[in-house]
């Protein structure tokens, strides 16, 4: 069992390469599943604006609390578990993230480092979303000098990206907790 935490900006393609590479994953017979945090947000409010900042705290909270839940017994049932979506910049991230898992697990994280050209590129294509503040995110990246876990160069095609991070998951590589 592992828990897999891929962290990148806004069109870093955390998506795309969490899919191929839960797709090896079950290639090489393993049971594996993509988490993504925003699917439980969307599960409170699918178009992502609300009234009150605290019912965007309420519902993103209750969407935390979800995803922690469908880690826990997934994991449990001896999935490889993928988690997209949600920060992980700092060891404080992936602690309060993790807060509520009862079992302890080996947790693994890929910081994914695309171009922030590429991103903007990436962003275009996808048509305008209001919500996104790639420039923001992109300093709050920027301040960061100790990732935790390993930094992975997502520059390749998706298939070369899914196979170089499929080798640092089986080499152990960006484990950072027991």
């Amino acid at each position: 069992m592992k828990l897999i935490l891929i962290d990148g900006g806004p069109a870093s393609g955390k998506n795309t390469l969490g899919e191929l590479v839960v797709s090896k994953l079950k290639n090489f017979g393993e049971k594996a599943i993509l988490l993504d945090l925003d699917f439980y947000v969307e599960g409170y409010n699918p178009k992502w604006i609300w009234d009150s900042s605290e019912q965007k705290e309420k519902d993103q909270l209750n969407a935390r609390k979800n995803i922690v839940r469908d880690i826990e017994k997934y994991l449990l049932e001896n999935f490889i578990v993928i988690v997209i979506g949600e920060r992980f910049l700092t060891i404080n991230d992936v602690e309060k993230f993790l807060f509520e898992l009862k079992t302890k697990y080996p947790i693994y994280l890929y910081h994914l480092n695309t171009p922030f050209s590429l991103r903007e590129k990436r962003l275009r294509e996808r048509g305008p979303h209001s919500l996104i503040d790639l420039e923001r995110d992109q300093e709050d990246r920027d301040k960061i000098v100790n990732w935790p876990g390993i930094i992975y160069e997502n520059t390749h095609t998706p298939d070369i990206d899914a196979s170089n991070l499929m080798s640092l998951i089986q080499d152990n590589k960006g484990r950072i907790f027991t």
